[in-house]
């Protein structure tokens, strides 16, 4: 250790805590430590920053208590302190990866703290399924688009996209989810597994137009009606036993009528009546790469707070085919009910 621990034995804002890890150099800075008189020396508790960067080592250090006899009585209590750098100056190297014998390299790693980036690689699929545990909190009611134009492979696009969707949603939605076309009349209802989701799927077939302000507009009011009634009813309970809803569009392009007059006037009843900003959220999935559906959907999202005043309570997001991965499936289904997702993407919450 050299001159390093008597030069801080001297500075009264220094204290040597008990190391976590195991490393012989640690247990050789504990004893040291141990060896140490200077009075306010505590041998305590100390704890690294994930990258490993000794230059900002925390620790939390404890001072005797003025009912003990330590020669420090009446110092106070628990409180962190920093431990000086200069105490890491003679530490061996942090041992270099596996398979490397540069000295350079282990030099290096003494002074340059590590990214964290490499941790989370291996915990983006757990991460991925912390964020989605607020699913259980809302009730997923996903529209498919079953008009015309949706024929052919945007079809099986669109099958891919909501068997991955409702798989994830209905492990989190204890009710399962639902399932509404805009053309078709067959619903699902507490749907909990992609089997049942696509065997629903697979019986309907595309025809008709995008009716897609029709449809929402049916769904809006009636949930709108039913929180509202809930309210007027004076009692908490039956408010709070009504979840927020998370609705997601699966479309291909433009729609035939005008889902915008209706988004601002949902958004609208829920400001006038001061529900949550969670209280309902809609995601719009485009299939395929139309950019006219590109620019009306990006509209949706980006343009209709700022145009009428209201909040937003709309995301967009683009699937582009094959598997979704972790972080399209959070985007998709967190987008429309969490603003940091849909401004910020997924990455904001894993």
């Amino acid at each position: 250790m050299g001159n390093s621990p008597s030069a801080s034995a001297a500075d009264d804002s220094v204290a040597i805590g008990k190391p976590t890890r195991h490393a012989p150099w640690l247990r050789q800075l504990e004893e040291e430590a141990r060896r140490m008189t200077h009075p306010l020396l505590q041998v305590i508790h100390w704890e690294y920053p994930p990258a490993l960067d000794t230059a900002g080592l925390v620790q939390q250090s404890t001072v005797a208590s003025p009912t003990t006899t330590s020669p420090n009585n009446g110092l106070g209590s628990t409180h962190t302190r920093v431990l000086d750098p200069r105490l890491f100056e003679t530490l061996p190297p942090i041992p270099a990866a596996s398979g490397s014998s540069s000295n350079a390299q282990r030099s290096s790693s003494r002074h340059t703290p590590r990214s964290n980036s490499y941790l989370r690689a291996p915990m983006r699929r757990e991460t991925a399924e912390n964020a989605l545990e607020t699913l259980r909190k809302f009730d997923t009611v996903i529209i498919v688009d079953d008009s015309k134009s949706m024929s052919g492979p945007l079809w099986k696009e669109a099958s891919n996209a909501l068997a991955a969707l409702a798989q994830t949603a209905g492990d989190y939605d204890t009710d399962g989810i639902d399932v509404h076309f805009l053309n078709d009349e067959r619903v699902g209802r507490g749907l909990k597994n992609a089997r049942d989701v696509n065997r629903l799927f697979n019986s309907v077939r595309p025809g008709g137009i995008s009716l897609i302000g029709e449809k929402l507009e049916e769904l809006l009011l009636q949930y709108l009606d039913m929180i509202e009634a809930a309210k007027d009813s004076g009692d908490p309970a039956t408010l709070k036993a009504i979840k927020p809803t998370n609705f997601i569009v699966i479309t291909d392009g433009v729609p035939t009528d005008d889902p915008e007059s209706v988004i601002v006037n949902a958004a609208k009843r829920l400001d006038a009546r001061g529900f949550p900003l969670s209280q309902l959220g809609i995601q719009f999935v485009q299939i395929g790469q139309s950019p006219k559906a590109t620019e009306f959907l990006q509209e949706l999202d980006n343009g209709l707070a700022a145009t009428h005043g209201i909040r937003d309570i709309v995301d967009t997001t683009p699937f582009i085919g094959g598997d979704l991965t972790s972080e399209v499936l959070t985007k998709i289904l967190l987008g429309g009910i969490n603003r940091r997702v849909d401004t910020k993407g997924a990455g904001a919450v894993m």
